[in-house]
């Protein structure tokens, strides 16, 4: 597999793609960020369904590839709202293997010095390491800084080991990645990327609890929901939300795009007040759409009705309001939460919750 730079895709991308390879599939955010960041040379094919894993003591979506996995995190912006596992990491974690105590590896000439690890890419490496990135500035072209993002920073030096094929290879450990030396590859087959996907052993799946039932007649009721943990009753208190309508759209009224086949567009016109004066951060990115399982089926605004958006904004007292679509199922129960994982001035563990679809 050969290191390419692929053009990023629409911002509205969410189209559903299969391989028959793992009999995997793949849509929506991740989908989009799989072919903008890489694709199959630097994550592999889908091995496993999106699914809810604990990270660092926080649930989070994600879905497992050969060479990683994609993490949502849509408390964090564009492009930010997907990570990469730290794989690289966790692989030599569950060896037993200190990357600490690795020998610190040094500049033979044409290299690239990392003094917060103390490690040297060189050669081939180096070249493979350049030749990918996450799209942070849309500009054609890979910078360090975009590689850095992708792959992070080396965690050994070029060292020779043992891989599940039973052969000996020189490889070098990165935070997100491995990168392994092919010689018996033509160029650019002779520099490929682990396996890290396949190889480190999953963090077992979180099952969301359902969420408690609604009565039809609360459908524009905001719901507190969770542990009231704030000590500040203000601080609980100025924050003012209202869902004025919802409606279910196909492709007729839509002016960029046609649902998946079983989905239609759920559009939400919201509005939001803040009655006190301290600053509170409102974005599209901090709604999602729930399932009947508690699941996530969306993370954020999809961008596909004209003139339909709820900017981002900080309100210190005053109002806001705006336009939001999402893709979801054609039936079953849909829940829209307004979660701010990040900003934890609503206090920890509250959300707002509308059920739209009992």
């Amino acid at each position: 597999l050969s290191f390419v730079i692929l053009s990023p895709a629409p911002s509205s991308y969410a189209a559903q793609r299969c391989f028959t390879e793992t009999n995997q599939c793949m849509d929506g955010r991740i989908a989009e960020f799989w072919e903008q960041n890489g694709g199959l040379v630097v994550f592999g094919f889908p091995i496993g369904p999106v699914e809810n894993i604990k990270i660092e003591g926080n649930v989070y979506a994600v879905q497992r590839f050969e060479r990683n996995r994609l993490e949502l995190h849509p408390e964090n912006a564009r492009p930010y709202d997907v990570l990469l596992g730290r794989l690289g990491v966790m692989q030599l974690k569950q060896n037993n293997r200190d990357w600490f105590s690795f020998p610190k590896s040094t500049d033979t000439g044409g290299c690239k010095t990392f003094n917060e690890t103390g490690h040297a890419v060189c050669g081939a490496v180096l070249k493979a390491w350049r030749s990918n990135g996450l799209q942070l500035d849309g500009k054609k072209g890979v910078t360090e800084a975009e590689s850095l993002a992708l792959f992070g920073l080396p965690l050994s030096g070029l060292m020779t080991e043992t891989l599940s094929d039973g052969k000996q290879y020189q490889v070098q450990w990165f935070e997100r990645a491995r990168f392994e030396l092919h010689p018996e590859n033509a160029a650019p087959y002779d520099v490929l990327l682990g396996l890290l996907g396949n190889e480190v052993q999953p963090a077992p799946t979180v099952v969301m609890p359902t969420a408690t039932p609604v009565p039809r007649d609360t459908l524009y009721d905001v719901l507190t929901i969770g542990p009231m943990t704030s000590s500040d009753p203000y601080q609980s208190r100025t924050l003012q939300m209202k869902l004025n309508s919802f409606r279910f759209e196909g492709a007729s009224r839509l002016d960029y795009e046609t649902p998946k086949k079983g989905y239609t567009f759920l559009i939400v016109d919201m509005s939001v007040t803040n009655l006190g004066p301290d600053e509170k951060y409102i974005a599209d990115i901090s709604f999602n759409v729930l399932d009947s399982n508690g699941r996530v089926i969306d993370y954020n605004y999809m961008g596909r009705v004209r003139d339909c958006n709820l900017n981002a904004t900080i309100l210190a007292g005053g109002n806001t309001s705006g336009c939001m679509a999402f893709e979801v199922p054609a039936s079953g129960r849909l829940e829209l939460i307004f979660a701010p994982f990040k900003y934890d001035q609503y206090g920890p563990g509250r959300y707002l919750k509308w059920v739209v679809r009992p």
